[in-house]
């Protein structure tokens, strides 16, 4: 089983509470921007789909995801998620749609093998699956459908009835005859009718009778008119996008629930970050080819010595982008004539020779492939976390080609953190006589990726020309020791205020940031050879150009605190037992015994189960013809997802349930770690004995047709004892007798820190003391309709208080950032600061309609503050009125 990361931990909660929103309010407009909302983003509105079939209630959001943040068992769990919390349901079907029949056979094979791990992910989601392609699909029986949840792989060219399998989905098909018996009269108005006007028994109008889930890989291959047309022929209860490129194109641009970062991939060891480019001109081939080749022979010695340290085995992989398709013959006898390679290492994938192995063969020990040459692209599907150097001999590219290539290189082999740092970047050599213009296409490449243009500044780091990119930082000038004079570096790093660093031992120059004209001469006077000199020259002029390629003026600037590795250190309130301390979290709320037994059961006074959202209502009739017609009557505009359950609900047979049945089936859907089983079924009994008897309800079978909503009214009761009972125990630790307590011993700091924002500030104020730089994570400008949100207005004011060295925008649920426990959850507190005089200052911001439900933050925040023995500050201002921040920064 793969142990999910804290980012996909977060996507899928992210559709876990879309899905459970959208089936209390009936549909997904707020529950869309209550998401967004929470995961600290200016929300975008809900755009429904705008094609026949697809109801402009229908649950429909897409995930962003970048090349290698494994969208596919993110999908996985996804499936699971939407049966679970949107359909409610047992058992779905789930429509399962890939971009080609190669991606179908790969994708198929997976879920279908019990030991891979998307299979298990499918399992633990689902419960028991049953996994089909659209042909296995055509011969479905309706005892597999009842019994567990279907997945159906296919592509969505399998739909259009132009192509010929599209045709047998919508042919006539005695299979589904035994699917259409007993079809309620209010759902035959949703099913395809045949030439007499009854319904056709084929597998479309089984899967518009169970309402499928839709599952849509790499989305942007299939958003088109025609391809949302073709879905709503199918009735799909939702449709779920899994995209690096999200569209932005009317009529149907992508819904956003969640945004995958570069900074979240590369904190999680998904991806092999940064990327470092190396440029040759176009005289310079064989050079150029040299080094691809002698830097991929040093990288397996580093991955030899990784693996006698930790086990794991890596033979990294160089792939060179050939000029032509009939050079690449030639190209592989010069590889083993001119460079030493070894002709069965060695393999070309071009048009209809394709050698390549699958990324199973290649990772086998026993597979001697090191070089693979292509020209436009690999085979579609091959994914190999082993390859790790990119070098295009075209001077000339396409950006498919470049782009198709680049992902190949940013998988990081088992998705861990390599030892040597070598081993977890990515790299690249390009023919051009011009640096900007292949950091700019690389740019485009990885923006093609997923990666947003700002996070590619980031990530791509150009290498000098001619120092070869390992065991060296990409801006730093390695000399000898002796090359240096000592003096002289001691006053040109003091002038240069932090611009550069020098270490004298290891003969170690670091630029840090664009240096203009004068500062690049201080520099070289800091070394004695002209040849040391003229390395320094290329090296602030690679920085330079770097900066501009991506949108910068080249112009110098201050570095940044971080960049500068100041200590950042924030101490955390703990909790001190004995002589230790540890992390004031929610599992000292809930240590304390609690009998749930006792508390009072009765559920809300707007619960009935006897009254539950209605569905459409149908009429069959014969017309003069003879045919048969079946209508919609009355309002067809009702409750989207109230009608979804009723209808799932239907299908689903209802096996003689006992009241105690119910109970342990309630006790394993509602989440109680903190519970023991006797004190949580006793309660349930109450709850169920206590409805029935207030709504005169006899046959507990009316309880179970409302299962899934007695589930959730139980479970949002259990949550309102159990938010009191961690309301005394966290007013108990509040006291000033209590066990809280802050002490540098227990901290974090941020220079240790991965910053990793879903998104970054992209307005043109230029923030000059944030601590990783002026683009600060997660902070909107402006709200929708024009006006500067509250949060930057006071990262504003921060910024210009002259107390402040340097602060951070603090960012809402990462591990990575400063919080404080309430007895609900975690409160990410908006701007952590340092000020001049040593003292951290805490900064929460509340608009005005949020002061009344802030008591617990503010008292949290203080008890912090004042355990802090004054070397902790903590403010809550208000209505942009920031003068509370100036009095308590001052020293009083």
């Amino acid at each position: 089983m793969i142990t999910l990361k804290n980012y996909q931990v977060r996507v899928l909660d992210s559709l876990r509470e879309f899905f459970r929103r959208c089936s209390q309010d009936g549909g997904p407009e707020r529950a869309f921007e209550a998401v967004q909302v929470g995961n600290g983003a200016q929300p975008a509105p809900f755009i429904p789909v705008q094609a026949e079939g697809l109801a402009a209630g229908m649950p429909y959001a897409c995930i962003r995801v970048p090349t290698g943040g494994g969208k596919t068992i993110l999908a996985c769990y996804a499936a699971g998620i939407a049966k679970n919390d949107l359909l409610r349901a047992e058992r779905a079907v789930v429509l399962w749609l890939v971009p080609s029949n190669t991606i179908l056979e790969q994708t198929a094979t997976a879920l279908r093998d019990q030991r891979h791990p998307y299979r298990r992910a499918l399992d633990v989601a689902c419960g028991a699956v049953e996994v089909v392609t659209i042909e296995e699909a055509l011969r479905l029986s309706r005892a597999t459908l009842d019994g567990q949840t279907v997945v159906i792989v296919a592509t969505i060219q399998s739909f259009r009835v132009e192509d010929i399998t599209g045709r047998k989905v919508y042919e006539q098909n005695g299979s589904f005859a035994e699917h259409l018996l007993n079809v309620p009269p209010d759902r035959m108005v949703d099913l395809m009718p045949g030439p007499d006007g009854k319904p056709v028994p084929s597998l479309v109008n089984m899967l518009r009778l169970r309402r499928p889930v839709v599952i849509v890989d790499e989305a942007h291959n299939a958003r088109t008119e025609l391809s949302f047309a073709t879905l709503g022929n199918v009735r799909p209860s939702c449709i779920i996008e899994f995209t690096a490129t999200p569209s932005r194109e009317y009529p149907n641009p992508s819904n956003v629930l969640h945004h995958v970062s570069a900074a979240e991939l590369k904190a999680a060891n998904m991806v092999k970050l940064p990327l470092r480019v190396i440029t040759r001109h176009p005289g310079q081939r064989d050079q150029l080819l040299a080094e691809a080749i002698s830097l991929r022979a040093d990288l397996e010695k580093l991955a030899d010595a990784e693996a006698q340290r930790t086990g794991e085995y890596i033979r990294p992989i160089l792939l060179i982008q050939a000029e032509r398709v009939d050079g690449c013959g030639p190209l592989r006898e010069r590889l083993a004539a001119d460079f030493g390679v070894a002709k069965d290492q060695i393999k070309i994938s071009v048009g209809s020779l394709d050698e390549l192995p699958s990324a199973e063969e290649i990772a086998s020990q026993k597979c001697p492939v090191r070089v693979i040459i292509t020209v436009q692209k690999l085979r579609e599907g091959w994914d190999c976390p082993f390859a790790y150097v990119l070098c295009s001999l075209k001077e000339t590219r396409s950006a498919t080609a470049i782009e198709q290539i680049v992902g190949r290189i940013l998988r990081l082999p088992r998705a861990t953190a390599k030892q040597h740092p070598d081993l977890n970047c990515a790299y690249a050599f390009s023919v051009s006589g011009s640096l900007s213009e292949v950091l700019s296409e690389l740019r485009d490449a990885l923006e093609s990726n997923g990666f947003t243009a700002a996070e590619a500044e980031r990530i791509i780091i150009p290498v000098p020309q001619g120092v070869l990119p390992l065991g060296v930082q990409p801006k730093t000038v390695t000399l000898e020791p002796s090359e240096i004079d000592a003096a002289a570096a001691e006053a040109g790093v003091t002038a240069l205020g932090g611009k550069a660093r020098i270490d004298l031992a290891a003969g170690a120059i670091t630029i840090l940031v664009p240096l203009d004209r004068g500062e690049t001469e201080r520099l070289k006077g800091c070394v004695k050879s002209d040849e040391a000199k003229t390395k320094i020259e290329e090296a602030a002029a690679t920085v330079r150009e770097a900066e501009r390629a991506f949108g910068g003026t080249g112009e110098t600037r201050l570095p940044s605190p971080y960049e500068r590795q100041l200590d950042f250190i924030v101490p955390l309130l703990c909790v001190r037992e004995g002589h230790e301390l540890f992390e004031f979290e929610s599992t000292f709320l809930i240590e304390h015994p609690w009998r749930l037994s006792q508390k009072d059961a009765t559920l809300p006074e707007q619960y009935d189960p006897l009254v539950r959202p209605g569905g459409k209502i149908g009429q069959l009739d014969v017309a003069r013809s003879g045919k048969v017609e079946a209508k919609a009557l009355g309002d067809t505009t009702e409750d989207f997802v109230g009608t979804l359950h009723q209808q799932v609900l239907a299908l689903g047979a209802l096996p003689e349930w006992t009241i105690e049945a119910l109970v342990g089936w309630l006790d394993r859907q509602i989440d109680h770690q903190d519970i023991p089983v006797g004190e949580s079924g006793a309660f349930l009994l109450k709850a169920l004995r206590g409805i029935m008897a207030k709504r005169g309800i006899g046959d507990v079978g009316a309880l179970v047709l409302d299962r899934y909503r007695l589930r959730d009214e139980i479970d949002a009761l259990i949550g309102r004892h159990r938010e009191s009972e961690r309301r005394a125990a966290f007013e108990r630790f509040l006291l000033p007798e209590g066990p809280l307590a802050v002490d540098a011993a227990q901290a974090i700091n941020f220079k240790n820190m991965s910053y990793e924002p879903s998104w970054l500030y992209d307005g043109a104020f230029q923030f000059q003391k944030h601590y990783f730089g002026p683009r600060v994570g997660e902070l909107a400008e402006k709200r929708q309709d024009g006006s500067l949100t509250e949060e930057f207005q006071c990262a504003q004011f921060l910024d210009s208080l002259a107390e402040v060295a340097f602060w951070v925008r603090n960012l809402s649920r990462k591990k990575t950032s400063f919080r404080l426990q309430t007895s609900k959850d975690w409160v990410y507190p908006d701007f952590v600061c340092q000020l001049k005089d040593g003292r951290v200052l805490v900064v929460e911001y509340k608009g005005a309609h949020l002061m009344a439900d802030a008591a617990e933050k503010r008292a949290v925040g203080a008890v912090w503050a004042s355990r802090s023995r004054g070397r902790c500050l903590f403010v809550m201002p208000t209505e942009t009125n920031f003068s509370d921040i100036s009095r308590i920064a001052a020293r009083e």
